[in-house]
């Protein structure tokens, strides 16, 4: 097969982890005397990491806000507790993973998620499946830098070009095409077709089970 490693971000991509984040930012914003946010709102701030999703629903232009660290502390141990709130796969994303692992696929993790929940989500949802993991940790930057995908790569011991990566929102996409990775999006998640086809997405697929053919049928 030409491919031969296939990277996964996670939020969107294999769990539905929305609800979770909003819960635990609402609370936050609660407890400090703030409007909570919408399901729908929270979809568009999440993909850059819990800080971001932090700065954004607060409404903190000036990442150097002291309120930030504040808040950033609070949402840590919120969703510390409450990171599986109402989470699920995808429908389609553990066939997928057994076909993958069937056919000798290597598989990853890149995710900026905090790494210790990921683990957490991985270990309960993914067990066996994946081999190495990159999230968000210091010594990392965050994505769309291709840093933590290039180190699966590397563990993995697989070209970029062998390596399909698969994500639902143009940070995915930016971070695969930088890599120079086959980037795939993925259209159940939470962004549009058309934001995956403007951050220069190689395909978009409605179903996990459509990244299949491009196993069976590499161009």
């Amino acid at each position: 097969m030409k491919h031969k490693a296939v990277i996964f971000d996670m939020d969107g991509t294999l769990v539905n982890s929305l609800y979770a984040l909003t819960y635990s930012i609402n609370n936050v914003l609660e407890k400090h005397g703030m409007e909570k946010i919408s399901v729908e709102q929270c979809k568009l701030f999440v993909g850059n990491g819990i800080k971001e999703l932090v700065r954004k629903a607060a409404g903190i232009d000036n990442p150097d806000d002291e309120r930030l660290a504040l808040y950033y502390g609070d949402m840590i141990d919120e969703y510390s507790r409450n990171w599986d709130f109402e989470m699920y796969v995808y429908d389609g994303i553990t066939e997928l993973l057994d076909f993958l692992k069937k056919n000798g696929i290597k598989l990853g993790v890149n995710t900026n998620k905090n790494e210790n929940i990921a683990k957490l989500i991985v270990d309960k949802y993914f067990p066996g499946y994946f081999s190495y993991m990159v999230g968000g940790r210091p010594s990392v930057p965050r994505k769309p830098d291709p840093a933590g995908a290039l180190l699966i790569a590397e563990k993995f011991g697989v070209k970029p070009e062998e390596c399909v990566y698969l994500g639902d929102s143009n940070v995915d996409i930016k971070t695969a095409k930088i890599a120079n990775m086959y980037a795939a999006g993925a259209l159940w998640g939470f962004r549009s077709r058309e934001e995956l086809l403007m951050a220069g997405a190689d395909v978009v697929i409605e179903k996990p089970d459509e990244l299949i053919k491009i196993f069976l049928n590499p161009s």
